[in-house]
C-alpha cells in the first residue's frame, strides 16, 4: 500500500510543514441550519444518533465563526491515532498546542519522527552486520540506542547458518523497502527535519528479484512453515508508525534465531503493554476537562490519574469554550477508536495523497 502512496523527497522542512488547511474538507460532516459541523470523523461509520457528538456540535455552534488556527487545531485532534507508536505522549503535545504552544507539528498516517527512523535504520544495519559476520561492537558503557539494537539483534539471531542467512537477508530487504516518512503537518517550532533518508538502507537495483529468489529457496527448505517467516516486516498491513511495528520485527528475528515460529520471544516493551487501561485514564482526564466535572472515582489508579490530570490541565490552561470543544473532539476520537478498534477516517488514503502532492509541489 505505502509503495503506491509514498514517494522519496529530497527536502528539509524548516518550521512550516504540510498545511492543515489542505485537510479542512476531510473533517467536515453534517450540514444543519446552514452550518457545516466538523463531525465527519466522529460519526463516520458509527451512526448519526450519537448524543456525545450532538453535545460537541452544540459547543461548536456557540463558537460561531472559526479562525484558520482554530480549524488547524481541530484537524490535529481529528487525526490523533491511538495505534501509533507515539501515543499517548502525543496527547500531551496536543494538549500543549490547544493550550497555546506554537509547536503544532504532528506526524499522521505513515509519518514517523527522525528518532524512530534512526531506530529502524539501526535494525537494518545490525542485520547487515550479522550477515557479514561483523562483530557487534556494542558499547555497553555508553549504552546508546544503536548499541542496544545491535546487541539485541545479534543475541536473537545467534549463530549463523545458511537457512538463517537467507531469512535474515530477506528480512533486511523487506525492512529497507519500507518508507520511513518523516514529513509532518503543521509548524515545527523545534528545528528542521530532513526527509532523507527515506529507507533504512539503500536497496540494490535488483532487490525485488533477489527477494523472490530468497523466498523460493526458503519455501523449498521450510515447506509449509515458510509462510510464517515470510510475513511482511512489521506486519502485513501496518506501516512503521504502528506501535507494534518494532515488536513484530523482534518476533520475526527471534523466530529466525531458533528456526521456530515465535520461539525465544523477547519480553514485551512497556510501550505496548496495557494500552487499554492507559487510554481509560486519558479518557477520564479529558472528559473531566471538557465537561468541567470532577474525575469519576474508580476508573483507574487515582494517584496516577490525579498526576496525569494536573499535567494535562497545566498544558491546556484555562477552560475556554474553544478549548473545551477541541478537547471534547479529541476525547470522542480516542473513545471511538477504543470502542470500535478502528481509526474512523474513511478518506485517509486521500489525505495521504494530499500531503504527498504538497511535498511534490514544494520540491518543484
Amino acid at each position: 500500500m505505502e509503495h503506491t502512496l509514498l514517494t522519496p523527497h529530497q527536502l528539509i522542512l524548516r518550521g512550516a510543514g504540510i498545511p492543515y488547511r489542505l485537510l479542512y474538507h476531510l473533517v467536515e460532516g453534517r450540514r444543519i441550519g446552514g452550518h457545516t459541523y466538523h463531525d465527519g470523523n466522529l460519526i463516520s461509520g458509527f451512526g448519526t444518533g450519537d448524543d456525545e457528538v450532538n453535545e460537541i456540535n452544540e459547543l461548536e455552534q456557540r463558537l460561531g465563526s472559526l479562525l484558520p488556527e482554530h480549524r488547524d487545531l481541530r484537524v490535529m485532534v481529528d487525526f490523533c491515532c491511538i495505534w501509533r507508536y507515539d501515543y499517548p505522549p502525543r496527547v500531551h503535545e496536543l494538549c500543549a498546542a490547544i493550550g497555546g504552544d506554537p509547536h503544532t507539528a504532528f506526524g499522521l498516517h505513515y509519518q514517523i519522527c527522525p528518532q524512530r527512523r534512526e531506530e529502524l535504520r539501526y535494525y537494518a544495519e545490525a542485520l547487515q552486520m550479522w550477515l557479514r559476520n561483523q562483530e557487534s561492537r556494542a558499547d555497553h558503557a555508553n549504552c546508546s540506542i544503536r548499541d542496544n539494537v545491535v546487541e539485541k539483534v545479534f543475541r536473537m539471531l545467534g549463530t549463523p547458518d545458511p537457512l538463517k542467512k537467507m531469512l535474515v537477508e530477506r528480512t533486511c530487504l523487506g525492512l529497507s523497502s519500507r518508507f520511513l516518512n518523516c514529513s509532518y503537518w503543521g509548524y515545527h517550532a523545534r528545528g528542521a527535519v530532513s526527509l532523507t533518508p527515506h529507507t533504512a538502507l539503500a536497496l540494490p537495483v535488483h532487490w525485488l528479484q533477489r527477494m523472490a529468489e530468497l523466498e523460493r529457496a526458503i519455501t523449498k527448505e521450510l515447506g509449509r512453515q515458510a509462510g510464517d517467516f515470510l510475513c511482511d516486516v512489521g506486519g502485513s498491513a501496518e506501516p512503521a508508525c504502528h506501535f507494534k511495528f518494532v515488536r513484530r520485527i523482534d518476533i520475526l528475528l527471534s523466530s529466525i534465531g531458533c528456526l521456530r515460529w515465535r520461539g525465544n520471544l523477547p519480553p514485551k516493551d512497556n510501550s505496548i503493554r496495557g494500552r487499554r487501561s492507559i487510554t481509560a485514564a486519558y479518557l477520564a482526564v479529558l472528559e473531566s476537562y471538557w465537561r468541567d466535572k470532577p474525575l469519576i472515582p474508580g476508573v483507574a489508579d487515582m494517584e496516577h490519574i490525579a498526576s496525569l490530570q494536573k499535567e494535562l490541565f497545566d498544558r491546556l490552561g484555562e477552560q475556554t469554550l474553544l478549548k473545551r470543544w477541541l478537547v471534547a473532539s479529541l476525547w470522542k476520537n480516542i473513545k471511538n477508536q477504543t470502542q470500535f478498534l478502528a481509526f474512523p477516517m474513511k478518506r485517509w488514503i486521500e489525505f495521504v495523497r494530499i500531503g504527498e502532492e504538497y511535498l511534490k509541489k514544494l520540491a518543484s
